[in-house]
């Protein structure tokens, strides 16, 4: 089934080109709604790895066969994300609305790994379901995934009928993570729309470490990302349903170069306690939880709840990026850009560390071979 006034093929080529344009070598998560519906799925995979773009999939998982996996990877897909709400059937069954939607899940990581791509395992965290993390992660690495991606719920859309956590059980859950990290080094695991994790890690703006490269900070809306509809409309974000631009009418570099949205975003502090919290740039809350909860992108995330120790300043603006103290050898370099972007910089921040480690301070093919993750085993190198 088609989205209303869906872009066509030559449409989404159209688009493909212009990001291609705009920015090369970037991830493209084709995602939906469910993107497998699409007929010519595989032809957009192949379109965007031709233009030098990195596509993943985005999927329930229950349509993915065999067949479908072994031509989206030919087709040149670096991995998929599939989604699985708990580790058992009953509560991802019932999330989802469709009986088996679990197993289907199940056979559709099989059939991706079997066919050699990359997996991405995700869930959605609810109350009921946030103390199922630790099995989740288990299976995760059980199936050879090479990320666990944990979203936290943000109110819009249709997520306004579901039940967010409190306070309280987001910053538990936050810590759980960090745990769980630590319980699986091999396999990442990651908050999603939690700009906080940062801060629960004590990690300020600049700073890397735990797997943070020291340039990821703050929330990614407008600045690092940014979804296209069906349509071909622009938000800043899945979750921010703000249009910016339209691709049918307008050019994408002058959107994302000049749209005066993004340009705020990238610009201005955000308002309230997060505009003079001391972990204002490397964290500065969620945007799409500002504009549910206060109709403003630009306000202050209140469903964190730290309060900033008295006494303490606001912290200093975002220093430049701090070069590592390790060199890569170009082949030890260009077998590192083979690695899919979405685990890039966390095996370049592994490895790196593991080299310090030895007293080494040059990075060479070999030494990257032998110390990826275990997760990345079977691809390219």
């Amino acid at each position: 089934m088609e989205a209303r006034d869906e872009l066509d093929t030559e449409e989404a080529f159209a688009v493909i080109r212009q990001l291609a344009k705009t920015a090369p070598g970037a991830m493209l998560v084709l995602t939906g709604g469910e993107p497998l519906l699409r007929r010519d799925l595989a032809r957009l995979v192949k379109a965007a790895g031709d233009r030098g773009l990195m596509p993943v999939i985005g999927t329930n998982g229950t349509l993915l066969d065999t067949a479908q996996a072994e031509s989206l990877r030919e087709a040149g897909a670096a991995g998929v994300g599939i989604s699985l709400d708990s580790s058992r059937p009953h509560f991802h069954d019932r999330l989802r609305g469709v009986p088996s939607a679990w197993n289907g899940a199940r056979r559709g990581i099989a059939a991706a790994r079997n066919a050699g791509l990359a997996v991405v395992l995700q869930t959605t965290v609810f109350e009921e379901n946030r103390h199922d993390l630790p099995a989740l992660a288990d299976i995760a690495e059980q199936v050879g995934a090479m990320a666990f991606n944990v979203f936290f719920l943000v109110c819009t859309g249709r997520g306004v009928t579901q039940t967010d956590l409190t306070s309280a059980s987001y910053e538990e859950t936050l810590c759980e993570i960090v745990l769980l990290q630590n319980q699986h080094p091999g396999m990442k695991i990651r908050a999603r729309c939690a700009p906080y994790m940062r801060r629960v890690q004590g990690l300020h703006a600049g700073e890397s470490g735990r797997g943070y490269a020291d340039w990821s900070s703050a929330c990614l809306a407008g600045r690092h990302y940014f979804r296209i509809t069906p349509q071909g409309c622009v938000t800043p974000c899945p979750y921010i349903p703000v249009v910016i631009g339209d691709l049918r009418t307008e050019p994408l570099e002058q959107i994302w170069n000049d749209n005066p949205v993004l340009v705020s975003l990238r610009n201005e502090l955000p308002g309230g306690k997060c505009g003079a919290c001391d972990f204002r740039y490397s964290c500065g809350g969620c945007r799409a939880r500002a504009l549910a909860l206060h109709g403003e992108l630009l306000a202050e995330d209140s469903k964190c709840l730290y309060v900033k120790p008295q006494g303490r300043l606001p912290e200093a603006a975002l220093s430049a990026p701090q070069g590592s103290d390790v060199a890569w050898e170009p082949e030890a370099e260009e077998r590192l850009q083979r690695i899919p972007a979405f685990v890039r910089g966390y095996v370049k921040v592994h490895v790196e560390k593991q080299a310090l480690q030895q007293g080494m301070n040059t990075i060479t093919a070999e030494f990257l071979a032998s110390r990826r993750p275990p997760a990345l085993a079977g691809l390219p190198r």
